[in-house]
């Protein structure tokens, strides 16, 4: 349902788009309107925006912004049907539309007509991509999402020579084949003078050349947001981003699923970069990045490590001793979740880190401990610890998983007897070496 006299309330949105007070304003006029529905929606997704991934409170609103746009998504959006594939609705207001790149090289101005368009998602824009890149209508988007569209380098080199993109804030080119060289095209592009965030994620091939290249452009000054996740960026790579004299304001920077190793860890870790992101992003991730236990003891030992809520750490190569690094670190008290899964950590591991994970468990909620190298032994000594019972922990795909109510339980009633003492201690570690002769007498 639209209103005639709401435009006053859209324009104050999308003049102040970043501040919630006019989205509040706008759901009150439309309760006032007879439209509760939808300003709830507008309330919902407010609320959810201000959430951490990981607050518990996060499922229910999940579930009632689930249930309020099934309701009524076809009939808020009824008069786009036909002319775009999908809409979403972005902190209460539908702003973002999914086109065909031919229809909106077609049917471009009915769209903005219809709808205020902010971020808009073009789907199959390869076979286009020459007219795409020449259209003024470019010019009237914020938010262009190019995902998945199979540009390679081609694509990008006749994006980057587009002369209507200068009002672009976000470019998203994940998924689309991009090697260093067209990285490198980008770099030497003027195209973008107001962007702030660019996607590069999962293009796979886009390593430390490509990385530097951006690093070195004088071109991209206004970033605040860069993803490189899902490529091939090393150390030398990452480096480059860190030392940057252009990107100084970066305060958002995923690394997810590259190479940068334990190198790269410490340098990150010491750079001022590194404290900027984990203040503006507290739900830390440097998944699968081939780190080891000296990458893990320079993170424990980072003080800005202080200001995450969330860090995800699996898929790398931690073992027993980068896992005791992370625990002893002064600097996780704030720690509501932590991913540690296929990391080789064993049930000596957790052994030797048992007052550790009491610690830890004080605060956490959610411990993914997934395919690792952990038996009954280790998992009842986790279910052991103090505070255990009040934390969620993922021991999937590990020697053998535990069931509820089964072995861990009576394994923790066993260990906890063990535990006092030297003599019991060394009992302990013989017995964790070799779990098949738990119930031997000894």
């Amino acid at each position: 349902m639209y209103f005639t006299d709401e435009q006053p309330f859209l324009d104050a949105v999308f003049a102040r788009f970043a501040d919630d007070g006019p989205r509040l304003l706008y759901a009150d006029f439309l309760d006032d309107s007879g439209a509760p529905e939808r300003a709830e929606l507008i309330r919902v997704q407010l609320a959810l925006a201000r959430l951490s991934e990981d607050d518990p409170l996060r499922p229910a609103l999940c579930d009632r912004q689930d249930e309020l746009l099934t309701r009524n998504r076809a009939a808020w959006t009824a008069h786009l049907a036909g002319l775009v594939e999908t809409v979403d609705f972005r902190r209460g207001v539908p702003d973002s539309a999914s086109v065909d790149a031919a229809t909106f090289l077609e049917r471009g101005e009915e769209l903005f007509a219809r709808l205020r368009v902010r971020r808009l998602s073009l789907r199959d824009a390869a076979p286009v991509m020459t007219k795409l890149a020449a259209s003024p209508l470019l010019a009237r988007v914020r938010e262009l999402d190019l995902c998945n569209c199979d540009l390679g380098n081609g694509g990008v080199n006749l994006l980057a020579r587009s002369p209507f993109l200068e009002n672009l804030a976000a470019l998203d080119l994940g998924f689309n084949r991009i090697e260093d060289s067209g990285v490198n095209l980008l770099a030497r592009s003027s195209a973008f003078p107001n962007l702030t965030t660019l996607a590069l994620n999962d293009n796979d091939t886009i390593g430390d050349a490509g990385a530097t290249a951006l690093a070195e452009s004088p071109f991209f000054a206004g970033l605040t947001g860069l993803d490189l996740s899902g490529n091939d960026i090393g150390d030398a790579g990452l480096g480059a981003v860190i030392a940057s004299k252009s990107l100084t304001r970066l305060h958002s920077l995923r690394v997810t699923g590259n190479r940068i190793g334990d190198a790269g860890v410490t340098r990150l870790t010491r750079a001022p970069l590194f404290a900027r992101v984990t203040k503006a992003q507290p739900e830390l991730s440097l998944r699968a990045n081939m780190i080891g236990p000296a990458g893990a003891a320079a993170l424990a030992a980072c003080p800005a490590l202080a200001a995450c809520t969330a860090l995800d750490l699996s898929h790398n190569y931690l073992s027993d001793s980068g896992v005791a690094a992370l625990l002893r670190s002064p600097h996780i008290g704030r720690l509501q979740a932590l991913r540690l899964g296929r990391n080789q950590l064993t049930d000596n591991g957790v052994s030797a880190c048992c007052e550790l994970f009491g610690r830890l468990f004080e605060h956490l909620q959610f411990l993914d401990l997934s395919g690792n190298r952990l038996t009954r032994v280790g998992m009842g000594i986790l279910s052991a610890r103090p505070g255990a019972h009040a934390v969620h922990i993922d021991v999937s795909g590990n020697v053998q998983s535990a069931v509820a109510g089964d072995a861990p339980v009576a394994v923790a009633g066993l260990l906890d007897g063990l535990l006092d003492g030297v003599a019991e201690a060394a009992l302990l570690k013989r017995r964790v070496a070799h779990p098949r002769h738990l119930s031997d007498g000894e």
